[in-house]
């Protein structure tokens, strides 16, 4: 949760459990993550960042299985498009016979 502001993060909690907060993490036993380790997820994130200067026209493909991506706040109008497919492998790339 402490990604979070603290403000909203009572208010939220004034209503909901925990584990029903959004962004709440969990380590793959089901514990929660201290809020002093996603500090430090959050501050090496921002350090291993990439920024560049978007400029009218540009375009950005990624696989979301490869990076870890995120944006900063954008005030202005945009065009969001995105296309999903199925997972495949290097083999399932030539062709086939029957």
């Amino acid at each position: 949760m402490q990604c979070l502001d603290a403000a909203v993060r009572q208010a939220l909690l004034s209503v909901f459990r925990p584990e029903d907060l959004p962004r709440h993490v969990y380590y793959g036993d089901g514990s929660p993550i201290e809020d002093s380790v996603m500090q430090e997820i959050s501050e090496l994130y921002r350090k291993c960042a990439v920024d560049f200067p978007w400029q009218e026209g540009d375009v950005l493909m990624l696989d979301n299985m490869l990076t870890a991506h995120g944006r900063h706040p954008f005030v202005g109008p945009r065009q969001i498009v995105v296309a999903l497919g199925e997972m495949t492998s290097q083999n399932g790339l030539g062709s086939t016979s029957n």
